[in-house]
């Protein structure tokens, strides 16, 4: 458990970690419009729901931004202000003031040895989280970078300055095998508990999506490399599920059958642009969906166990049924050659 200091650096250290947090969740509803939930998010931050609410009344009401809840769904702003006298909006502003903090939960934002550009950035914010960003920063502006930190700094200026980044990372496949690629950064953007970012990979020839976690070295390039003008980071991830995509897999036509159990937690939740929820006097639904079916996907399907059907497509239930199987299949062989102590 985090011990909290008492007294004022208590109360400095509780503000700080209320002030980031709120960044935050400025940032990911922006980023994901109508998805973001009151549970959802006081999950992602583990702090009640009481809390939330009272970051919320602070956003709307502290920094007079108008954050709405779509009936069934999650918070969204009507409305999302951009930033004088520079080309990027304050979306892409926040991502780069938070990237110093790298999803930390506690401590404010790091902004140690951020570029002239970050400083800039602390002038321009309009009002009340103009005040808010320059309080992290001051307060944090002496603390030594992480590994994770330096990463995701290198990053989000190369996106920025639009540099071509050469990267030395490892996959989450073939044992962690270790590759030097060279990629054009688009976006950096948080996912759950991770940083990622998105660019074209020269080695793959293709946009891909990388987990700063993975890096094991980034430099940044002299070369500069345009965004090309169809790119569009929603759209891109809107195909697959979560952050996941099937790369070159095809967008299928997904039916599941949820049990009463599992229906209200699925019904309460946005989960896809393109879902279809359809309720049954049992208390049971039907999520219907348009996306590549990813290993998250198959996953996410997997962890419901007998509380989901799988209705279609038939590629995804021969894999639950192969699953459960190869499941089954371990669990004899383990019974089998197990002994009792003694």
């Amino acid at each position: 458990m985090l011990d909290i200091p008492h007294g004022e650096e208590g109360r400095r250290l509780q503000e700080n970690t209320r002030v980031a947090r709120i960044l935050e969740i400025i940032w990911l509803v922006m980023s994901r419009p109508k998805h973001w939930t009151r549970r959802g998010l006081a999950e992602h931050f583990e702090v009640s729901e009481r809390t939330i609410g009272a970051d919320l009344e602070i956003i709307r009401h502290g920094l007079l931004f108008d954050v709405r809840r779509e009936h069934g769904g999650g918070y969204y702003f009507v409305q999302v202000p951009q930033l004088p006298s520079v080309t990027y909006s304050v979306p892409e502003a926040l991502a780069l003031i938070l990237a110093a903090e790298a999803g930390r939960h506690i401590a404010g934002i790091a902004q140690a040895d951020l570029s002239s550009a970050i400083a800039r950035l602390e002038s321009v914010f309009p009002g009340e989280l103009g005040r808010m960003v320059r309080q992290q920063t001051s307060a944090n502006r002496d603390r030594h970078l992480t590994h994770r930190e330096q990463m995701l700094q290198t990053c989000a200026h190369a996106a920025l300055r639009r540099k071509r980044l050469r990267v030395t990372y490892a996959t989450a496949y073939r044992g962690g095998a270790e590759s030097t690629r060279e990629v054009d950064p688009f976006a950096v953007f948080p996912y759950e508990r991770s940083w990622h970012l998105v660019g074209h990979c020269h080695l793959r020839n293709g946009v891909r999506v990388f987990k700063i976690d993975r890096m094991r070295a980034v430099q940044e390039l002299q070369e500069s490399f345009p965004v090309p003008r169809d790119f569009d980071l929603n759209e891109f991830l809107a195909s697959g599920w979560g952050l996941m995509r099937g790369l070159d897999a095809p967008v299928e036509a997904v039916e599941l059958r949820f049990s009463a159990v599992a229906a209200p937690w699925v019904v309460d939740e946005q989960w896809h642009p393109s879902q279809e929820i359809e309720s049954y006097p049992d208390g049971g639904a039907v999520l219907r969906l348009n996306i590549q079916v990813s290993a998250e996907f198959q996953r996410w399907v997997f962890g419901f166990g007998r509380e989901v059907q799988v209705l279609a497509p038939e590629t995804l239930r021969e894999w639950v049924q192969a699953e459960a199987q190869a499941i089954l299949a371990a669990t004899y062989a383990a019974s089998a050659t197990y002994e009792r102590p003694g």
